[in-house]
């Protein structure tokens, strides 16, 4: 599966992963999510590395490819962590719906993206 170019153009992939891996990766995605909810503005950044753990996140709960993931790390994370990592989904969806109405990528494409990823977390 395609990693969102749009949405995820300049943005580094690899230095997130490591961050994410370096801490205890379900705290690490639960405080994302949470600063996503509860920040009074988010900036673009701010909207990619939400993406990139929504992204993460999906793909350890559904069972997902994306290219730009490491499928073994992920892997390693879903045997480690998947029902950790679900106590994060609703806050995470929160997160998501919350930049997508208030801090909306001004790309149509990334925007685009942006509802895909959510669309992609909420099903299952």
């Amino acid at each position: 599966m395609a990693c969102f170019e749009h949405l995820l153009k300049s943005y580094d992939v690899g230095d997130q992963l490591d961050d994410i891996a370096s801490a205890v990766p379900p705290a690490y995605l639960r405080r994302c999510f949470a600063e996503g909810v509860s920040a009074p503005t988010l900036s673009w950044a701010r909207v990619q590395q939400l993406a990139l753990c929504s992204m993460v996140l999906d793909a350890v709960l559904h069972d997902r490819q994306y290219d730009c993931l490491e499928p073994e790390l992920i892997a390693d994370w879903r045997a480690q962590y998947a029902p950790a990592f679900a106590r994060s989904k609703d806050t995470a969806l929160q997160a998501l719906r919350r930049a997508l109405e208030l801090d909306r990528p001004q790309d149509p494409d990334a925007a685009a993206e942006l509802e895909e990823v959510t669309r992609r977390l909420a099903s299952v």
